[in-house]
């Protein structure tokens, strides 16, 4: 979340978002989250000097770095082991690591044939990591490492660029290669120590990529096409690579799987708009919208970027950051919608104009929201009456600005355990002289969530 100006770490439990913190009011990175409730990723002092953490609600934040250098967090494994990239100094050129709380941080060295920097992004459970060496300060190559094997190259086709994406549970490495500077694209590769770096092929496109692998080997991505148009791509060693439409559009892509073979993208419509997808060989793509289950007016989730075992879905929408979840009490399936929609209000106004605003909300807990608060990003702030009847409701409020620029609002709701959700819009005043917007202040954004 960006949040006062910094980049900031959260971790949400199901229930609310907790702020993980920083080393001394600088900002967080998350790039990882494993099953125990781990998370790792990378934290900036105040000075720009980057540090790998791990963290967890219980144990805080720990720090992960090799002598007084710098360190960045790229994965975690289930297991609770950390894989990035670190330096001795703040200038030295990077190298891959692991760490564990038992044994530290290793140095897992240098590729034969490969220069440095390098560093680890993904692993697994068994001991392997995989990541990149960057060659010529431009161009990356897949690496790997294993207790056994070391760190090796692991481009056996040749390419001129190759880069990792994920793992697997048996040890594979799955990715996207350039062949040459002419080939047009991306190819997506599936390595193994056995048969090497295998080429998945384009279907019927100029190229493909990888975005995500299931540990089963599952994974999901786009194809391009020559009309430079992609569609969503699902391959599996059994079912190799296809194509899985649209929305009735003419672009998708696909950006999550899980081990049960559902995959999550966008997709445009007829209408041309992006909306988020679910997809399953047996059903098909579905537009999540209209498996909502009691969504708040206006609410539109526009792109799905992850879902685990269990359905639970991860999605970007017009109201900020949601979390679906499968709802089998109700239909069998259907994904439960977001508490708060977004904020139905003009995108400009002019100074001493009422800018009218609603926002509409969803409770599950039936015996009440208790309380809404609107901040007109001007420092005028003021409380508003809820109009609810069996966990569903609305809220409206008007407000002038007295001098033109770019305001946020931000709406917070307070349900009656005392956690709130807020969301916000952006509103320009302009001045009625020019018709352009102002020079006022533009206060920082807020995210999305439940604290």
């Amino acid at each position: 979340m960006i949040s006062g100006g910094r980049a900031a770490g959260f971790f949400f439990d199901g229930a609310k978002v907790e702020d993980i913190g920083a080393p001394g009011a600088g900002s967080v990175y998350v790039a990882g989250l494993n099953d125990a409730g781990q998370v790792a990723g990378t934290a900036l002092d105040t000075h720009g000097l980057e540090t790998a953490f791990v963290w967890s609600k219980g144990g805080g934040m720990l720090g992960i770095r090799g002598g007084n250098g710098r360190s960045h967090g790229m994965a975690i494994s289930q297991r609770g082991v950390v894989t990035g990239a670190f330096s001795d100094d703040p200038d030295g050129p990077a190298r891959p690591f692991r760490w564990s709380a038992a044994g530290g941080m290793e140095d897992l060295g240098l590729a034969p044939g490969l220069p440095w920097p390098s560093t680890g992004k993904v692993l697994d459970d068994a001991g392997l990591i995989a990541g990149v060496a960057t060659v010529d300060d431009e161009y990356t190559h897949a690496i790997a490492w294993t207790r056994a094997g070391g760190t090796v190259a692991i481009d056996t086709l040749g390419s001129v660029e190759s880069e990792v994406v994920a793992v697997g549970a048996g040890g594979e490495v799955a990715g996207n290669r350039l062949p040459s500077y002419d080939a047009g694209g991306d190819r997506p590769f599936l390595w193994t120590r056995a048969a090497g770096m295998v080429d998945l092929g384009t279907a019927h496109g100029s190229s493909a990529w990888v975005n995500a692998m299931s540990p089963g080997l599952h994974i999901a991505g786009g194809i391009g096409h020559a009309d430079g148009h992609q569609r969503a791509m699902s391959w599996t060693r059994r079912g190799g690579m296809r194509e899985l439409g649209t929305l009735g559009g003419r672009t998708s892509a696909a950006r999550g799987v899980n081990g049960k073979g559902q995959i999550v993208g966008f997709a445009e419509n007829r209408a041309g708009a992006m909306r988020a997808f679910l997809w399953h060989a047996g059903s098909g793509m579905r537009d999540l919208n209209a498996a909502l289950r009691r969504a708040p007016p206006g609410l539109v989730l526009e792109h799905a970027m992850a879902i685990n075992d269990s359905g639970a879905i991860v999605a970007s929408s017009n109201a900020g950051l949601v979390l679906l979840r499968s709802d089998n009490a109700h239909g069998g399936g259907q994904v439960r919608g977001h508490l708060l929609g977004p904020v139905m209000a003009a995108a400009s106004v002019r100074p001493g104009e009422q800018l009218r605003a609603s926002v509409g909300f969803v409770d599950d807990d039936h015996t009440g929201t208790r309380s809404i608060g609107w901040s007109w990003g001007d420092g005028s702030r003021q409380a508003g009456k809820l109009r609810e009847n069996g966990g569903a409701g609305t809220a409206s409020a008007s407000h002038a600005y007295a001098a033109p620029g770019n305001y946020e609002i931000i709406v917070t709701v307070v349900d009656r355990d005392g956690r709130g959700t807020a969301v916000s819009h952006r509103v320009d005043v302009v001045d009625s002289e020019d018709g352009k917007p102002g020079a006022g202040t533009k206060p920082a954004r807020t995210d999305t969530g439940r604290r």
